[in-house]
């Protein structure tokens, strides 16, 4: 039998912080140390990074929906940034796309989760609710780097946001281009798999 916590979880610890802080790979978003009061509460550094699995910052600890669940359990709020690799968002199911910080965005699982492209990245933020996961990502900036005039929070993706491998070398082929950067579609709109 599961036991039940009777306080709310400590927040991330300064000398944890500052590990995680130290990634210098790429560019790592966070919401700040609190999402609708929720504490930040743990935070990947170069030790346990994966490339397959990014940089994850979480927010809360787990929630069990019962005592009796079985499972897994879901955090109020988790942020991943990844390098992005290209992909058909036909396997989100119903999705739609939007514009956060001035750059494309995903939203899909009825809001729960937002993946926003920025540079050579995407940011994945998933929530326990809708109004979570969106107050997360309306508050995202960068974690582990300035924000300067140079170096603005968010550049335009260096890739097109749901394209795969696939698509990517029929639209080569097709025009013979094979070395120019692909650009996010430019009304937003995804065109297989979406709604509004």
């Amino acid at each position: 039998m599961a036991g039940c916590a009777t306080h709310p979880p400590p927040p991330i610890s300064t000398a944890q912080l500052a590990y995680a802080r130290s990634f210098d790979l790429y560019t790592v978003y966070w919401a700040g140390k609190r999402i609708d009061g929720v504490p930040l509460t743990q935070a990947d550094g170069i030790g346990s990074y994966d490339a397959h699995y990014g940089v994850t910052l979480s927010y809360g600890t787990c929630e069990h929906k019962s005592l009796l669940a079985l499972g897994g359990c879901t955090l109020p709020a988790r942020i991943t940034t990844v390098w992005y690799v290209p992909h058909s968002n036909v396997s989100f199911g119903r999705y739609r796309y939007i514009r956060l910080h001035g750059v494309p965005a995903l939203v899909t699982d009825g809001g729960d989760e937002i993946e926003v492209y920025t540079s050579a990245v995407a940011v994945d933020v998933l929530g326990a609710t809708p109004k979570i996961t969106r107050d997360a990502a309306d508050r995202l900036t960068p974690f582990n780097r300035p924000v300067t005039r140079a170096w603005p929070a968010f550049t335009p993706p260096q890739y097109q946001p749901g394209v795969s491998y696939e698509q990517l070398g029929k639209q080569a082929s097709a025009t013979g281009d094979t070395g120019s950067v692909i650009g996010p579609p430019g009304d937003l709109q995804p065109s297989v798999g979406a709604t509004q």
